[in-house]
């Protein structure tokens, strides 16, 4: 007998359409034939916004908001190089599907714009939709989810805001995506953010008004265009060395931009590797796990010494294969020794100074993380040059081939994140341990997640035009009550600099206690999620902010799993053909939830 339309039972609810969501809705349809056979199920998408394209791709936004991975990389498509248990369904790349179908043009030759992206992504979830078996059943709401009734029993629902009738179904996928925090400024300043650029907030900022700006990522980059080029300005390529300028429109503020490394991140590289990434060979699973059951495992001896070690080996790999004119040795020979001194640091360096000849190709992780470490002028119009020719050599570094090294490391530092990342989803990788690896590779993001190199080139000309000014390493911004304005400032330079705008300019970090999605704010409330903790310096529990889970399910208050609940987080979209964990663990949870149906 079917099952009826109403039976919590035979559905799933899915929050969140976008990305991550709509993957799962795929993943759903693609196992459904082998798990469910001809059985009914039903689906329930939430989300307000647009299935596919979700809040962040929707196709409304301004087109000079860019994507920040090459499009003919970025695919929805599980292909043959996904290691999991269901169908491969391979397809077009979003590069291949704009070109074929002339929906939007490549920027910097590479980067589709996010409204283009968002077309691409809608037009995933059509297909998904048209495709789906005809045993599955799909609702999709335009709504918000505020609570769950009775949770984690056979009449468990979803409750939607307004109107809505709530939506029956026995388990639930959190696939949220990034969420923004609630968030106050003192009485008489504004503060714009954390969270993605806001076009409506962003139209608050006067003309000519003083910013402080908390953030040099992909959100400033978005703020930065939006308030220039966004209000009327222009960049001209017409000076004789090449480089951009920029003409004010005169409606623009002037943005005090400072951060921890006081230098944006790396712009993306505008070639590829042309030699295949070696295999990891210090930092493979298997030696992951023996080291985590060492008695006193701890993160930065057993995990990331290996890790930088990885590192190296994939840099040197790279310099001495596809640029042997600059070694005075063959790579085996190399390699040979190499793996002789790995663990001896003076030894090693020896041998790289007698095989490397130009310091200026020799693995500095230092040099790469912190470029500004060693400044020692105070005076903040130095430091401006200081940044400006580290911005220049950044982009000259990922637009000529001859720099591949570096992006050899970026690729290597995504081999060793996957790695960890299954540790961590398995659970595996211990709270603590999975702390200290989130801070160790945020120098994955600094060195890999930058914008595409003619956005560098953008901010160069919007620094010598007046309107943006550094203000250094280690900026910390405070609000001065008294004055009314918010003062920021660098240790390493002599200058304050003041505004009553704050732009934090940057995803904010998970803060269940701040979260402004109410659904999360409700469950928090009433005990049926909590939040994971890890230890401090003294070994005591200190609250993280984030979700607490455990095998891919949350944990309430009282330590019991919601073994029907699955968390899907965020991550970044998947590359055709790198056997993508994105596709993955999608696979795993739509296998999950299907299995316990057909139960």
């Amino acid at each position: 007998m079917k099952p009826d339309r109403g039976d919590p039972s035979a559905a799933v609810c899915i929050i969140g359409a976008g990305p991550r969501g709509t993957s799962i809705l795929e993943r759903v349809a693609a196992n459904a034939p082998e798990i469910l056979g001809d059985r009914e199920f039903a689906i329930h998408l939430v989300d307000p916004f647009p299935p596919g394209s979700g809040r962040t791709w929707r196709t409304a936004q301004s087109e000079l908001l860019w994507m920040n991975s090459a499009a003919e990389q970025v695919t929805m498509f599980p292909d043959s190089s996904v290691r999991c248990a269901g169908p491969a369904h391979p397809g077009p790349t979003t590069g291949r599907w704009l070109a074929e179908n002339g929906r939007g043009p490549l920027h910097d030759g590479h980067y589709a714009s996010r409204p283009a992206q968002g077309r691409y992504l809608q037009e995933f979830f059509r297909g998904v939709r048209t495709r789906m078996p005809p045993n599955l059943r799909l609702h999709v709401h335009r709504a918000t989810a505020v609570d769950v009734r009775h949770a984690g029993t056979e009449h468990q629902c979803v409750v939607l805001d307004a109107s809505h009738r709530p939506v029956p179904a026995a388990q639930l996928v959190l696939a949220q995506g990034h969420t923004d925090v609630v968030t106050t400024a003192p009485r008489g300043l504004t503060r714009i953010g954390p969270g993605r650029a806001d076009e409506d907030g962003l139209d608050r900022i006067p003309t000519g008004a003083p910013v402080v700006v908390r953030g040099l990522g992909l959100v400033f980059i978005d703020c930065l265009l939006l308030l220039t080029e966004g209000r009327g300005g222009r960049f001209v390529r017409s000076r004789p060395d090449g480089r951009l300028s920029y003409r004010p429109c005169g409606r623009e503020p002037l943005l005090y931009a400072g951060s921890r490394r006081g230098v944006p991140p790396y712009p993306k590289p505008a070639y590829t590797l042309n030699s295949p990434c070696p295999p990891l060979r210090y930092l493979t699973p298997e030696m992951c796990r023996d080291r985590l059951r060492r008695p006193g495992f701890d993160f930065d001896r057993d995990l990331w010494e290996p890790a930088l070690l990885e590192l190296r080996w994939a840099y040197y790999h790279e310099l001495f294969t596809a640029h042997p004119d600059r070694t005075r040795m063959d790579w085996a020979s190399f390699a040979t020794q190499y793996e002789r001194f790995a663990g001896n640091d003076d030894r090693a360096a020896k041998l790289v100074r007698a095989a490397v000849p130009d310091p200026d190709d020799h693995f500095d992780p230092d040099r790469l993380t912190a470029p500004l470490t060693g400044h020692r002028s105070p005076d903040p119009l130095v430091l401006q040059y200081r940044v400006r020719a580290h911005l220049r050599d950044s982009v000259r570094r990922r637009r000529e081939p001859r720099h591949s090294a570096h992006v050899a490391v970026i690729r290597a530092l995504g081999a060793v994140g996957g790695v960890l990342g299954d540790l961590y989803n398995a659970g595996e990788l211990p709270p603590r341990a999975a702390a200290v690896a989130l801070r160790r590779f945020s120098v994955g993001a600094f060195l890999s997640s930058g914008p595409p190199p003619l956005r560098m080139e953008q901010l160069i000309a919007l620094s010598e035009a007046g309107v943006v000014t550094f203000t250094g390493p280690d900026t910390t911004v405070a609000a001065a009550e008294d004055e009314a304005v918010f003062r920021a400032s660098s240790p390493h330079v002599r200058a304050t600099y003041t505004a009553r705008i704050l732009l934090d300019a940057h995803l904010p970090e998970p803060d269940l206690a701040r979260t402004a999605d109410p659904l999360l704010r409700r469950l928090l409330a009433s005990g049926r999620i909590s939040e994971a903790t890890a230890p401090d310096a003294t070994g005591s529990p200190r609250p993280t902010g984030a979700l607490r889970v455990r095998d891919g399910h949350p944990v309430d208050a009282t330590g019991r799993t919601h073994d029907t609940w699955y968390v899907a987080g965020p991550e970044q979209f998947p590359h055709a053909g790198t056997d993508a964990g994105f596709f993955r663990r999608n696979d795993e949870i739509a296998r999950a939830v299907l299995g316990r149906a057909a139960a």
